[in-house]
């Protein structure tokens, strides 16, 4: 009776929030905000129309630091991502910086795995992975020398904007089709897909429970906590059922 009741509320809790579901939002800084990733509770996220690299408060948007984008003469700081130690952004003309959020200064530099339209960057623990908005193509790069370790390419229209790692998935967001797709490393079928909450989705990040995806508007901008869905399936979820039924 205990274990069946338990599961029941675990699943009802399932039911309270769907895929792609809004639970926030906030105003993203500067004007068309690009990369965006998730350090100790804040968000970080870059603007292409001020080049700026903006700390903000998760609940209101509000600037807690700011940094310079990284790099000569800097052009469309497009994807962001942390690796534990450095804030890893790629920036055209086309390198992959490594950046020490205490100095604003760029530490390292890797070159960025295609020549035109890098976009989304995200760390698995091990390796970077960079899209491509042009060729439809997800590389994993060796984060020491920038070199292509593996690609493939998404079963998609492609327009690929955006990444995140939740330690299980890629999360792949396309701007031609509006859409999010979720998917395991090197397989083209995504697992799952569902709609982004705005019409130019662009740079996503895992906050460890909600993803959250960037606007890319020159006015009026937000950033969008969302319901990802697959965590709710993760192993460490089926994990808590298993021990509520020996239980």
């Amino acid at each position: 009776m205990k274990a069946a009741l338990w599961l029941s509320v675990l699943l009802a809790g399932f039911a309270l929030a769907y895929p792609g579901e809004v639970i926030h939002q906030i105003p993203a800084p500067g004007g068309h905000p690009d990369g965006l990733t998730w350090i100790d509770g804040y968000l970080w996220i870059t603007s292409d129309a001020d080049m700026q690299i903006y700390k903000i408060d998760p609940s209101d948007g509000a600037i807690v630091d700011q940094i310079d984008v990284p790099g000569p003469n800097p052009d469309y700081p497009t994807g962001l991502t942390w690796n534990g130690t450095h804030l890893i952004v790629t920036v055209k003309p086309w390198k992959i910086y490594f950046v020490d959020i205490s100095t604003g200064m760029a530490v390292d530099s890797i070159p960025a795995p295609s020549g035109s339209n890098n976009e989304g960057l995200t760390w698995d623990g091990t390796h970077l992975w960079s899209t491509n908005f042009s060729n439809n193509v997800i590389y994993r790069l060796d984060p020491n020398s920038g070199d292509i370790i593996e690609w493939f390419q998404p079963f998609s229209p492609g327009g690929n904007t955006g990444l995140a790692w939740d330690g299980y998935n890629l999360f792949v967001s396309m701007q031609n089709t509006q859409l999010i797709y979720v998917m395991l490393p090197m397989v083209p079928q995504p697992i799952t897909y569902y709609m982004a909450p705005c019409s130019t989705p662009q740079d996503m990040t895992w906050d460890g429970e909600y993803l959250w995806i960037t606007e890319y508007e020159e006015f009026g901008a937000q950033v969008y906590q969302m319901d990802a869905g697959t965590q709710h399936l993760s192993p460490a979820t089926w994990a808590r059922v298993k021990t509520v039924f020996v239980d």
